[in-house]
Order: C-alpha cells, then structure tokens, then sequence
C-alpha cells in the first residue's frame, strides 16, 4: 500500500507539522525520514491518499514543510517541493 511523506527541514518544523495536523484531526503519524531523502531531517509525518486533500489544504494555509513524497514498496517520488527551497 502506497502512502505519502511530509518531510521537513529541521526538527522544529516537524513538530509543529505534526501539531497542524492534529488540530485539523487529519490522521497520521510520526515517522522516520528515510535516508534516501536527503538533506531533511531525521523526521517526517507519514499518512495515507485519503489524508492528502486536507494535507495540501494545510500546505496552502501556510504549512512550513521541505518536500511531499509518495512512497510505495518500490520507490520514493517527489510530487510536491516547498516554493521556498
């Protein structure tokens, strides 16, 4: 099963990332970057397609994140990159 990957640059945006995301009761959970992303930090907010309109709503709103992932069994694609990087 697919799911999808919001990493961050650094400690501080994750966390309040993941506060985000519990406010607006948009179901995830705390996940290890994998070391195939690059230059992000050692944490990221795993959740599923189902999660992905409410997740992007909060991109929108502003949300502070480095890059949105889909990972399945086989691969890691980038689909979205934060317009600040």
């Amino acid at each position: 099963m697919d799911f999808y990957l919001l990493v961050f640059k650094n400690t501080t945006d994750a966390l309040v990332g993941e506060e985000v995301l519990k406010q607006q009761g948009i179901p995830h959970a705390v996940y290890p970057t994998p070391p195939q992303i690059l230059g992000s930090c050692g944490i990221s907010i795993r959740f599923t397609e189902m999660e992905l309109p409410k997740v992007m709503e909060c991109i929108e709103n502003g949300l502070t994140y480095k890059a949105l992932y889909r990972l399945s069994k086989i691969s890691i694609i980038k689909i979205k990159e934060s317009e600040e990087n």
